[in-house]
């Protein structure tokens, strides 16, 4: 058997496995959410209640929920400083001390 017909035989197995998974992709769609009645949603990043998708930040209208979201934010944020300060602080420090 020969290269070309080893991949030829590949590809025509690759492309009816791919078939075969779009076709159960397309009947497992169906009933997904249409089905359900269930609208489109997000969850609040804090509680995990349901909240609208265009809702940003994505938590829901709970004052623990954002305060806890702030907090986070900005601990987040601080961090990510940090992380870039602190390697270009060493940097400097072997630079300056070569010289």
């Amino acid at each position: 058997m020969g290269r070309k017909e080893r991949i030829a035989r590949a590809a025509s197995r690759t492309a009816a496995e791919a078939r075969e998974t779009a076709d159960r992709d397309r009947k497992r769609s169906g009933r997904s959410t249409k089905a359900s009645g269930i609208q489109p949603h997000r969850h609040c990043s804090v509680c995990w209640a349901p909240i609208p998708l265009a809702a940003d930040p994505a938590v829901c209208g709970s004052e623990d929920c954002t305060a806890t979201f702030e907090k986070r934010e900005g601990s987040r944020k601080r961090l990510t400083i940090m992380l870039y300060l602190f390697p270009a602080i060493a940097i400097l420090l072997a630079v300056l001390s070569s010289l």
